[in-house]
């Protein structure tokens, strides 16, 4: 019976050492994780302060580019009433030479 105890307790040592381990293995980890984070948080905030100029620029070329839409849309409706004119040329020509 006292040889059973002492496995007992040598197992339910073993076992604390086997979970301190790979707790200490998960806080290095974390740890590590929480540097990496830190890091691409500095550099986020960099990033933030030198595009931050650019939105009024943007805001400009967005404006631009919507008046450009417009216009685009005017040529659109020239392109399609030339081919339009087109096909009605190709028709009545293929017509003629058969």
């Amino acid at each position: 019976m006292m040889v059973l105890t002492i496995l007992s307790v040598a197992w339910a040592v073993v076992l604390v050492l086997v979970l301190a381990v790979g707790l200490i293995a998960i806080l290095a980890a974390l740890t590590s994780i929480g540097r990496s984070l830190g890091q691409i948080a500095v550099g986020l905030k960099v990033v933030e302060a030198q595009t931050a100029p650019l939105k009024g620029h943007l805001e400009t070329v967005n404006s631009a580019l919507t008046s450009v839409g417009g216009g685009m849309k005017s040529v659109y409706g020239h392109l399609a009433g030339a081919d339009e004119a087109l096909g009605r040329v190709g028709g009545a020509l293929s017509g003629r030479g058969r």
